[in-house]
């Protein structure tokens, strides 16, 4: 093992536990085809899940799927609680996922390039000078 700080060389290896395939996830029960599709699709671009997760991904992907088959505001209303539920326990919401302090660095990096804001004093007013003409 070295001593000191790791070189940029070294964080940039990526072991070989990282880079091979998972085995395919399976429901506890059987679902139905586009159940199935999200199912897998969650497992898929979710790299963080494990087979623990498979009764809450199980739980969302019906939920998902229901939300395309509803009728009513009211069935909608209550299939959207439960999907956002199981999304944020599962972690696969932008906001879980995201650290805060990161979100707001990248909101003020944009703001930097994009110019100064409306409400900032120290900007360049020359419409109120032509007011006073």
């Amino acid at each position: 093992m070295k001593r000191g700080r790791l070189s940029a060389s070294d964080l940039s290896i990526v072991g070989s536990g990282t880079t091979g395939s998972r085995r395919p996830m399976t429901p506890l029960q059987p679902l139905k085809s586009d159940e199935r599709r999200i199912f897998d699709f969650t497992f898929r671009e979710h790299a963080h899940l494990r087979a623990r997760d498979i009764p809450l991904v199980t739980g969302f992907a019906r939920a998902t799927a229901g939300l395309f088959r509803i009728e009513t505001a009211a069935e909608f209303a209550v299939l959207a609680r439960m999907q956002l539920s199981y999304a944020r326990a599962l972690r696969l919401s932008v906001q879980s996922r995201v650290h805060p302090l990161s979100l707001g660095r990248r909101v003020a990096d944009a703001d930097e390039q994009s110019g100064p804001r409306p409400w900032d004093r120290n900007r360049d007013d020359n419409d109120d000078e032509d007011k006073g003409k």
